[in-house]
């Protein structure tokens, strides 16, 4: 126990982003670990954690509903702000009865579309009224990072409106610019994604941010949202725009599928898929980007149950805005900002790259 002592999260927090880390990582038998790019190394001069040591640092940010939570799941998700560090989304789960935490630094600042290397595109996106726009990548690929830029785009540069979200937990906070806000927290504020979005299609929003859409009933919610006349912004874990499509439509039974098929050609407006790639110099991440806007083909596409040919379509609509992955990682390795060797490694065609 005199270790609990010893170790500091403000410390270990203020470090991590002084290296410009994304993650912490606190596990039992390990000193703390950082994540910095893509490099996951433990930090020197720190002690071997304990399960008591890491629940003694994480808990103190816990309220009463969360120490209830992790009692009764083994697992919880929270926010909280460390004074004159910055805010963090924080993990904590068991793992062979040992207290485990995955702590994410969110950044300080919501940046504009363009310091993100987003394409213009995506802020002409923001002006839509209605419909469904999915932002899609691996855990860590800046998904979050990028919708919160949308949010921020819209509040201070779009129409005034009225603007909920659906997180777990909540991340970037906003303060109202043309827009005003209500942010809810799953577990706190609302059971589950799909009864807030329910709530929310009572709460008069003009636009609806879903953190995460992670079953078929949230799945649903979402589209009904975007059928009735309200632009959704949401997640998934897919890797690139077609598979996007697959992955929604395979979460419905068989009996089900032409529906939702259907209710995606009406409402998607567009997929934005993204990786994170190590830049050249080995100083952090550098954005990968594709864009796939729902043109009267994609939609044809959708309704046929034939997405085959979207690799093609991205490949052609480059005037319209469209950008395929390869493209955006050819354009990267093109300018020196990765290496061959990573881009040949991120293409889903790596013999363009002559």
């Amino acid at each position: 126990m005199a270790q609990a002592t010893e170790v500091d999260l403000k410390v270990l927090l203020t470090d991590t982003c002084n290296r410009g880390g994304s993650d912490l990582h606190l596990l039992h038998g390990y000193p703390p670990i950082q994540r910095v790019a893509c490099d996951v190394v433990p930090m020197p001069g720190q002690p071997t954690l304990t399960t008591d040591t890491i629940w003694k640092l994480v808990s103190e940010h816990f309220e009463d509903y969360h120490k209830e939570t992790f009692k009764k799941e083994c697992r919880v998700n929270i926010s909280f702000t460390v004074d004159g560090v910055g805010r963090f989304r924080m993990n904590v789960a068991k793992a062979q009865g040992t207290v485990s935490a995955a702590i994410r630094a969110i950044p300080n600042k919501i940046y504009p579309l363009s310091a993100l290397g987003l394409p213009p595109i995506v802020g002409t996106l923001t002006q839509k009224r209605k419909g469904i726009i999915f932002i899609t990548g691996a855990t860590g690929s800046g998904k979050s990072t990028t919708m919160a830029a949308m949010m921020d785009h819209i509040n201070k540069v779009g129409d005034p409106g009225k603007i909920v979200t659906i997180e777990d937990p909540i991340e970037s906070l906003f303060a109202p610019h043309n827009c005003f806000f209500l942010q809810r927290e799953i577990g706190v504020d609302t059971p589950t994604f799909e009864m807030g979005i329910q709530d929310a299609l009572r709460q008069d929003p003009d636009i609806l941010c879903i953190g995460e859409l992670r079953s078929a009933e949230s799945i649903t919610a979402a589209l009904t949202a975007a059928e009735t006349g309200h632009l959704v912004l949401t997640t998934l874990h897919t890797p690139d725009a077609a598979k996007t499509a697959q992955r929604i439509i395979s979460m419905f039974p068989g009996d089900e599928q032409e529906t939702v098929r259907d209710l995606l050609c009406t409402t998607l407006e567009a997929v934005i898929s993204q990786d994170l790639l190590p830049r050249a110099d080995k100083k952090g991440m550098v954005l990968a980007i594709e864009v796939l806007l729902a043109t009267p083909a994609v939609r044809q596409l959708l309704k046929k149950g034939d997405l085959s040919q979207v690799y093609d379509i991205l490949q052609t609509g480059t005037s319209l805005g469209m950008i395929s992955k390869d493209a955006s990682i050819k354009s990267l390795f093109q300018r020196q900002v990765i290496t061959r060797e990573t881009a040949l490694s991120a293409m889903r065609n790596p013999q363009l790259i002559s």
